[in-house]
């Protein structure tokens, strides 16, 4: 499995420690967020504010929560509306003003999700490359947090992302085509002149 198909399940799983509490602070704010919407009144507009549990409810408790504290938001807006004794010419413009608001809301969930999955992506990047990586003498493999022995290749593309070509570089080149000259003649090269095509500076 690469590393962009473990992001999504590392970055959306939250921990059980301490999860009570923070639906409990979530929860708090929410609805200090809505006794304020309704005690200024509908002509002042504190929609931004909703922002807040929504986006601390998807950070610290998971996608789900915050799509959860987004319908809850939409409700608590909807009630401070109407506490604070907003009319409408039709009753369905509330709700229509309600949909508005919970799509900014989900909207806000995919953003911060996004977020959360690309800063994951990063931070597992670094771990891999930085630090401290045991490496075989013998066979050059690398190995991973997991345990697992990798070629070089197959390290870079499982934790770096990176698709790696095959591809010779010019020294191993030299030596190919020296070789298979050497087998077509049936003639050894002379050792001076094998040396010099060797050399990276002699073709400079």
């Amino acid at each position: 499995m690469s590393l962009n198909q473990r992001l999504p399940q590392a970055a959306t799983a939250a921990p059980d420690r301490g999860r009570p509490g923070r639906w409990g602070a979530v929860l708090v704010l929410l609805a200090l967020v809505a006794v304020l919407d309704a005690e200024t009144g509908y002509e002042v507009s504190v929609f931004l504010l909703y922002m807040l549990p929504v986006a601390a409810g998807t950070h610290y408790l998971g996608k789900w929560a915050g799509v959860a504290v987004s319908l809850l938001s939409t409700v608590a807006w909807a009630w401070a509306d109407h506490w604070s004794g907003h009319t409408y010419s039709q009753d369905w413009i509330l709700f229509i003003n309600a949909l508005n608001r919970l799509c900014c809301f989900l909207l806000a969930v995919v953003a911060i999700q996004y977020v959360e999955e690309r800063r994951a992506a990063v931070a597992e990047r670094l771990r891999a490359f930085t630090g401290e990586v045991p490496g075989c003498t013998q066979c050059q493999r690398l190995c991973g947090e997991d345990g697992h022995w990798r070629s070089p290749a197959a390290y870079l593309g499982e934790f770096g992302g990176a698709q790696v070509l095959p591809k010779a570089c010019p020294d191993c080149a030299r030596r190919a085509y020296a070789r298979a000259a050497y087998r077509e003649t049936g003639q050894e090269t002379p050792v001076a002149d094998r040396d010099a095509a060797a050399r990276p500076e002699a073709h400079a």
